[in-house]
């Protein structure tokens, strides 16, 4: 998940977002209020926004095109369109320490509209969530006040849990989909290990990425 709000030099984050900002289907820039610049969008732009011999805007059809042949409502593939880009605009709120005071204000407030307006949230809650988190002490539960970066760490944990929570609906919705009541005796699975990979900064992520792809690959080997 840190690859959503996180990339190092020579790395991209998904797909998606940049396939978005294309603007090969122009409707969405309207939609989800973004531009056609990835370097607009602190969140994905911090390493490489292109891939060698990939064409992104093909490849935003490639995937609205299988949306559809996969049964998506249109409320269903709009709506993830939304989530990506409540994403990418996450990532543009700015926050700023009030003066003498142990207390993170907004620097503006346009991005978090535009957040709360795909989210069908209320701007002013979620700046009060973020600011102001409640939290439960024994019993009762108390406004706590926050930090800068006590809120640009939480902006970015929220970032990563509504792509999480998507990408997992994503995968519930397309099994749904191809789901078959039929008894069968045989299937075809497909393997995916990406491989060891070592970067410049490895984080823990990296290590559980890494441990991972060597166990499967153990028994794969095996069996």
């Amino acid at each position: 998940k840190s690859r959503v709000i996180f990339q190092q030099p020579g790395e991209r984050s998904y797909h998606i977002f940049y396939q978005i900002l294309t603007g090969k289907k122009s409707e969405l820039q309207d939609l989800l209020l973004v531009s056609t610049n990835p370097y607009d969008y602190h969140i994905c732009s911090q390493g490489v926004v292109t891939v060698d011999n990939l064409d992104d805007g093909e490849e935003l059809m490639a995937t609205d095109q299988a949306m559809d042949i996969l049964g998506f409502s249109s409320e269903e593939k709009y709506g993830v369109y939304k989530m990506t880009g409540a994403i990418m605009h996450f990532g543009n709120m700015k926050f700023k320490q009030k003066p003498r005071e142990e207390q993170a204000e907004a620097d503006g407030t346009e991005s978090a509209d535009k957040v709360a307006y795909l989210m069908g949230l209320s701007s002013s809650d979620l700046m009060k969530g973020l600011l102001h988190p409640r939290v439960k002490v024994g019993n009762e539960y108390v406004v706590k006040g926050q930090k800068v970066e006590q809120v640009v760490y939480a902006v970015g944990a929220l970032a990563k849990a509504v792509y999480d929570r998507m990408f997992k609906w994503f995968v519930t919705r397309i099994n749904k989909t191809l789901d078959t009541r039929l008894p069968r005796q045989f299937f075809i699975g497909v393997l995916d290990i990406a491989g060891f990979e070592i970067f410049d900064f490895n984080n823990f992520e990296q290590l559980c990425i890494n441990y991972t792809n060597e166990k499967l690959q153990q028994f794969f080997n095996h069996h």
